[in-house]
């Protein structure tokens, strides 16, 4: 990796202005969203009367503005609410073949049926081997402005100006689920959602890495235990203190959490409160982070 951009403060000795990676949280919200579709739970009451940061669409989120990761089914909304054009994004990243990540179908408005010129030049979409294949199967290729490449686990993938690397996500037995690491020469962020805690060979690939902001998410609240695919807080704390243990991660690099569920049954300032201490933010909706 080339070295680091000046910091703040070198910034303004040197005169040099300083380059970051831009990451825009379009979306924090697990499958169901918060407050969940059609649910009237005591944590869906409070979301609705709080309002704010307790409100999240399904988790998405954009790279310096052309790198998208996930299409869920609530892009229009991002769209509507975040004044966010599309049309300028590049490449698309998908991490795994669950709806609130992969709203397949929203790819047909690429066409020339609803673009009345061509999109040049096509929407560049990197994603796991069963993802390709599924686009292929679902969609009429032959209409849409779509540049398809395979991403296997492990292997970086030089995108522009920025290299990005897939590393196995804990999430969903029979499906190709991915992390992601994304370098800019100067900056590696890690975005990883969906997962449990990795197994050890996603780990050892990690240790050593210098990953200057991680994105993780937290969808299951203070409850350690039940299904396995998905983190609790006490795990991103631990999760957060072995990346700095094993050297991937610096000491007051960001860590910012997102695809929180209401299940969790806490809102936003109640996760701030378990968090917080640790060195952890709690993510939301429209969030932009500079690193």
């Amino acid at each position: 990796m080339g070295p680091r951009a000046p910091t703040d403060a070198a910034s303004r000795e040197s005169g040099v202005p300083r380059v970051t990676m831009q990451i825009r949280l379009l979306g924090t919200g697990a499958s169901e969203g918060c407050p969940g579709l059609f649910c009237a739970c005591p944590t869906c009451r409070r979301i609705r009367a709080a309002g704010g940061r307790n409100l999240r669409s399904r988790s998405c989120a954009l790279i310096d503005g052309v790198i998208k990761i996930d299409l869920p089914p609530d892009t229009l909304h991002h769209v509507l609410t975040q004044n966010l054009d599309l049309s300028v994004v590049r490449h698309l990243l998908f991490t795994h073949g669950h709806d609130d990540h992969f709203a397949v179908a929203e790819l047909q408005y690429l066409s020339w049926m609803f673009i009345p010129y061509p999109v040049k030049p096509p929407l560049h979409v990197v994603a796991p081997p069963d993802i390709i294949s599924r686009i292929r199967s679902e969609l009429d290729m032959a209409i849409l402005p779509l540049d398809l490449q395979v991403l296997e686990l492990w292997t970086p993938l030089t995108i522009e100006r920025w290299t990005v690397t897939a590393i196995h996500a804990q999430h969903a037995p029979g499906l190709q689920c991915y992390n992601y690491i994304v370098e800019d020469g100067a900056h590696a962020a890690l975005y990883a959602t969906d997962t449990g805690w990795w197994a050890e060979p996603t780990w050892e690939f990690l240790a050593g890495r210098r990953l200057d902001a991680a994105i993780v998410e937290c969808t299951k609240g203070l409850d350690e235990g039940g299904y396995k695919a998905h983190l609790s807080v006490p795990e991103v704390i631990r999760l957060r203190e072995r990346l700095i243990a094993d050297g991937a991660l610096a000491d007051d690099a960001p860590v910012v959490t997102t695809h929180h569920s209401h299940l969790a049954g806490l809102l936003h300032e109640e996760l701030e409160e378990h968090l917080t201490p640790h060195g952890i933010q709690v993510g939301y909706d429209g969030m932009v982070l500079d690193v």
